[in-house]
């Protein structure tokens, strides 16, 4: 019976080099290019135990084997490449010179992100990191946080010195423990409402005046909204008076930080008073 192909020596040695060449392309063996940020890949290598070598090249599967990267302070002003690191969960970027953060608008497993002191203003890449529960935005230049609206796991949220205005999107956020808007322009706090788990709020230096929508959040400890318009603390005095005079399961453990508002005659000479009565710690 004839064969029905053959093949000639050369053939076969094409055919050895293809098989070759296509198993060295496969996932496992894809070699990644230097990334653009060389401090960046720096970081990377850091945790990389058999690629701190700069000579070694980086794997497209070496990526996947960081889960932890701390890069506070590094001089990052690329993340191109990072998007690569699918399995982080904790990664920290903070001191760096990082504008656009949209290469890791796909790192689902990211839990815990600080991003602050850095120079972001755009936050709509974060809008589907579904599973973060720890987020450090201070001091960068965020208007808008209408992009952390469905990040309902979050329980700390950090985003002083910014230019945040409207706290709306914090609404459905009702797990949130830790809230720091510091050194904002916020003027509105009825958003806060629904939030009724906050043990630490810090307001300080906005441009608040009406502090009702706070005054029943009886599971805070640390209220900070000292440098406001506050004139008038009856809200939080009615609040205080009915917790001591009941189940004093808040009055007596709050730390309230007041100074430099344009408080009242009644909020200095009673007010204040019947707050210290109450339980609360008057923190200047």
């Amino acid at each position: 019976m004839p064969h029905l192909f053959s093949f000639t020596p050369s053939c076969l040695f094409r055919l050895a080099v293809t098989t070759i060449v296509f198993g060295l392309l496969s996932p496992a063996f894809l070699v990644a290019e230097g990334l653009p940020d060389k401090n960046l890949e720096t970081a990377i290598r850091g945790v990389l135990f058999d690629k701190k070598d700069p000579s070694k090249p980086l794997a497209d599967d070496d990526f996947k084997n960081v889960y932890i990267l701390e890069a506070k302070g590094k001089g990052i002003k690329d993340l191109n490449g990072l998007e690569k690191c699918t399995n982080l969960q904790l990664l920290n970027l903070a001191k760096n010179e990082i504008t656009d953060l949209t290469p890791i608008k796909d790192l689902k497993k990211i839990q815990s992100l600080d991003l602050s002191k850095n120079q972001i203003a755009d936050i709509a890449p974060l809008v589907e990191l579904k599973g973060l529960q720890f987020l450090e935005l201070s001091d960068n230049k965020v208007t808008d946080i209408t992009p952390l609206k469905g990040l309902v796991k979050l329980s700390a949220l950090y985003m002083a010195g910014n230019q945040v205005t409207d706290l709306a999107p914090l609404t459905e956020i009702t797990r949130l423990s830790s809230l720091d808007v510091a050194g904002n322009q916020v003027v509105d706090l009825k958003p806060l409402e629904t939030v009724n788990q906050l043990s630490l709020l810090k307001l300080s230096g906005n441009k608040i005046v009406d502090i009702a929508p706070i005054a029943k959040q009886t599971q805070v400890r640390m209220l900070f909204i000292d440098r406001n318009q506050v004139a008038d603390l009856a809200p939080l005095v009615a609040a205080a008076k009915e917790d001591a005079s009941g189940k004093k399961r808040f009055a007596p453990f709050l730390r309230l930080y007041l100074k430099e508002n344009p408080l009242s005659e009644d909020a200095q000479k009673n007010q204040i008073s019947a707050l210290k009565e109450a339980g609360v710690r008057i923190e200047g």
